[in-house]
Formats: C-alpha cells, sequence, structure tokens
C-alpha cells in the first residue's frame, strides 16, 4: 500500500505528532527538524493498524501516548514491541492542550477499524481521519478493507459535521477537502443503490434454476460464489463508465468495493444513506 500521511503539530512548549508509520522510519524525525528543534512530548494513535503506528517503539520512551480505550486493548493482546501501549486513554473525547495548540479528540464509532478515531485541530480547521476517505481515488479493496461497511457509511456523515478545510486520509497522494468527501459520499450511494437493485434483479433460488446444483458437478455451496460474482459483475458494469476517470484506482479496486457492498448487505444489514 501507498505509505500513510501522518500529522504534527508544533506547539510553543513541544510537538504533538499523530501516528507513527512504519513505512516512515527517520524520515518522519528528519521532517519534523526541518521545522523545528522542540522535542515530540505527545504521540497520539489514530488506530491500532501496524501500518499507521508500527514506527512508535522509534519515539523517546519518556513520549506521552494517547489512545482511545479500545486501541489500548487490543494493543495488550497484539504484543508487539514496535507498538508501545498507550499512556493515556479516552472513551469518548479527549482535549489535548499543549503550549498554544489543541488537539480534539473523538471516538464516534466502529467503522474502518473497532477503534479509529476522529483527531481535529481547529485553529488550523484540519481534520485527521485514517483509511475512509480516500481523496481523488477510488477507496482500497473492500472499502478500505474496513470491518463495519454501515459504519464505514456513517463516518462520511460525521466527518462532513467538522469545520473542516483539509483533511489528512492516509495512504494516497495528497490531503483532501469538503470536496473530496462529497465525491466519495456519491460513490458509496451509488454502491448501496447499485448493490439493492442487483440483488433486487436476481435471487440466489432464481440463480440455481438457472444453474441446477449437480448438473456441473457443483453444490449450492459451490455455486453461490457464482450467483455473488454475476451480482458483482451487474454492479461493477453498470458503475465503472461513471468513476473510472472520476477516481484513480477504479479499475483496479471498484470490483472488490462492489463485493463488500454486497456482503454488508446480508451480513450487516444495508447501510443508512438517507440525508448523506
Amino acid at each position: 500500500m501507498v505509505p500513510t500521511a501522518p500529522l504534527f503539530l508544533v506547539s510553543s512548549t513541544g510537538v504533538i505528532a499523530c501516528d507513527a508509520p512504519p513505512s516512515l522510519g527517520e524520515n518522519y524525525f528528519r521532517a519534523i527538524a526541518d521545522v523545528t528543534d522542540k522535542p515530540v512530548t505527545h504521540l497520539v494513535y489514530s488506530h491500532e493498524h501496524v501500518d499507521h503506528i508500527a514506527g512508535a517503539h522509534l519515539f523517546a520512551k519518556d513520549v506521552t501516548i494517547v489512545a482511545h480505550a479500545r486501541t489500548a486493548e487490543l494493543l495488550s493482546s497484539r504484543k508487539d514491541q514496535r507498538r508501545p501501549a498507550p499512556t493515556v486513554t479516552f472513551e469518548t473525547t479527549y482535549t489535548l492542550e499543549q503550549g498554544n495548540q489543541r488537539l480534539e479528540l473523538a471516538y464516534k464509532g466502529i467503522n474502518h477499524s473497532i477503534d479509529n478515531i476522529f483527531i481535529f485541530a481547529p485553529r488550523q480547521k484540519t481534520l485527521m481521519f485514517i483509511d475512509v476517505v480516500y481523496p481523488g481515488w477510488m477507496p482500497y479493496k473492500n472499502l478500505g478493507v474496513a470491518v463495519d461497511i454501515p459504519g464505514f457509511v456513517e463516518a462520511h456523515r460525521t466527518v462532513l459535521a467538522y469545520d473542516f478545510e483539509t483533511l489528512v486520509a492516509g495512504h494516497v497522494s495528497r490531503p483532501g477537502n469538503r470536496a473530496d468527501v462529497e465525491t466519495q459520499v456519491e460513490l458509496v450511494k451509488d454502491l448501496v443503490e447499485a448493490a439493492e437493485q442487483a440483488y433486487a434483479s436476481l435471487s440466489f433460488p432464481a440463480f440455481l434454476k438457472q444453474h441446477p446444483p449437480g448438473r456441473s458437478g457443483k453444490t449450492a455451496w459451490d455455486l453461490h460464489q457464482g450467483y455473488e460474482q454475476a451480482l458483482v459483475s451487474q454492479m461493477h458494469d453498470g458503475l465503472l463508465t461513471k468513476w473510472r476517470d472520476r477516481l484513480a484506482g477504479t479499475e483496479t479496486y471498484l470490483r472488490d468495493n462492489c463485493w463488500a457492498m454486497l456482503e454488508t448487505f446480508v451480513v450487516q444489514g444495508k447501510p443508512d444513506i438517507s440525508g448523506l
């Protein structure tokens, strides 16, 4: 995957770093040193994933690590020395004030991961929210490997409720803005509607009548894969023309994202797109 994009703020008394991608390593500290000679006093974890915080062990041992309580629980079970345990945790909200800088941390529920948080710098009107919105790009496969697709969809509503101008989203080649979020909302709505239409057009019993079990040596269990792929192809073919020139990576990841949306209808339920 493309390297992640962390955020750091320089205050009058020290630096607040957000995430510690292992892909950046010592380059992270060089970037900070290019701006200030103040020490890093705090490190904020957006969530527990290795690709975002497995460089945390490179920070000074006395740095204060702030994370959601669920992140702390997960890291306790991982036993990964690259991802030190947080020293400060919170359940719902936490305000981090260091010198003349302020970060507002908030947990709004499960989305990309069970512990992913919103990190907002109000003075800079900058929101850091990782692995949900992909500015300028089709989301990574299976909607960013989201563990909860309805929560992933709902998170877009939450993002737009913030008064932000710049979005630090992770992985892609540039920061985002409100227009990028609105574009992805349009994509999400298209995926939900396409999945609903696909299910309405062909039920599994109807598919089995077209492809009777046993005739090809396959069971109904085997044929369910063919059924899902038929629905995915219907969704993919209907959406490809619209999105291939609007979001980079569409031809690579659209099919996977169609499958993820289809699957959530029968596992977690149809996402709520009302009012989006």
